[in-house]
């Protein structure tokens, strides 16, 4: 590789953007995470309060891969009342035989989010109920409108409801939907979504549960992304002990800030009660689903996510 740091911005990835790429090269880094492949320590967090924000390094390296890969991904919550957008970030690609910078990737926190996207399409796919009919989608923000947009990949067509704090941004997110040819529309209430998706998506970066447990239906299958931080929660702890089955996308990690961890810690669930995602994508665990079983999926993100994407816009940055 060469001494010299490329720097790449989101104007070159972007025209590069694959979605059956990126949900290929996710499944494999969810599969290399459950294969124990990828050398990974827990993410470095920094919390904020004034504003509500966060930040996540993530940093490791898959085993025989000639790179490794450090990320920073923040999140601040009020950039909107500032015109700004909510998450930024870069990724810092790294030579594993030598240990010199390669490739600084300035994305602007879309690889992360491109990423996040595809897991949550792969993980809504991976336990779909054997009806399905309507997809809920709870939140408004970036990942909220990404996962309108790419769960149709694994999913097929199906009509979507969204539902938000802000009546406003959720009619806005269902029109847009509807423009690009999808069914979709707003709920007015978090009960109206809950009675009516046999799948729902979660995609806030809430404090305390969205909803209580009583409010859920059987069958449902839930896909969680928003609890990624210590203090963050969106699913109600109780949830967990109804769940048939529950998947984390890594157990050390949801253990210590998803809501799988809520769950275990609030005494609703052991903490060997889950699964990792990618034993089931790599076909090395196999789970039954009956129409009334209530299944979770906790994601909190990885670092082999990030290395795999990563690596990915890197090939074809030099293909192009």
């Amino acid at each position: 590789m060469s001494s010299a740091l490329d720097v790449i911005g989101i104007d070159a990835l972007r025209p590069l953007l694959d979605r059956k790429r990126v949900l290929g090269a996710v499944r494999e880094a969810l599969i290399w995470q459950a294969e124990g492949r990828v050398q990974s320590p827990l993410p470095g967090q920094l919390l904020f309060d004034a504003p509500y924000g966060d930040c996540h390094i993530k940093f490791g390296h898959v085993r025989g891969q000639p790179t490794f890969a450090i990320k920073v991904a923040t999140g601040f919550y009020d950039n909107p009342r500032r015109g700004l957008p909510v998450n930024h970030g870069l990724i810092l690609v790294l030579d594993a035989e030598t240990g010199a910078p390669w490739v600084l990737l300035n994305d602007e926190g879309w690889l992360t989010a491109w990423r996040t996207a595809a897991a949550t399409a792969l993980a809504a796919a991976a336990l779909a109920p054997p009806t399905l009919h309507t997809v809920g989608i709870v939140g408004t923000g970036l990942q909220a409108r990404l996962a309108l947009e790419w769960l149709p990949e694994t999913l097929g067509g199906q009509e979507f409801m969204v539902w938000g704090r802000s009546a406003e941004q959720a009619a806005w997110l269902a029109a847009e939907a509807r423009r690009r040819g999808q069914t979709a529309r707003a709920a007015t209430e978090i009960d109206e979504l809950l009675a009516a998706c046999q799948l729902v998506v979660t995609a806030t970066p809430s404090r305390a549960p969205l909803f209580a447990d009583a409010q859920v239906r059987p069958g449902t299958h839930f896909v969680g992304l928003g609890a990624d931080s210590p203090g963050k929660q969106e699913l109600p702890p109780a949830l967990f002990a109804r769940a048939a089955h529950i998947l984390t996308d890594d157990h050390a990690q949801c253990l210590d800030h998803g809501d799988f961890g809520n769950a275990v810690r609030a005494g609703y669930v052991q903490a060997d009660a889950d699964h990792m995602l990618g034993a089931l994508l790599a076909g090395h665990l196999t789970l039954a689903r009956g129409q009334d079983d209530l299944t979770i999926v906790d994601l909190t993100g990885l670092a082999a996510e990030d290395i795999a994407i990563a690596g990915l816009f890197a090939d074809l940055l030099s293909q192009a």
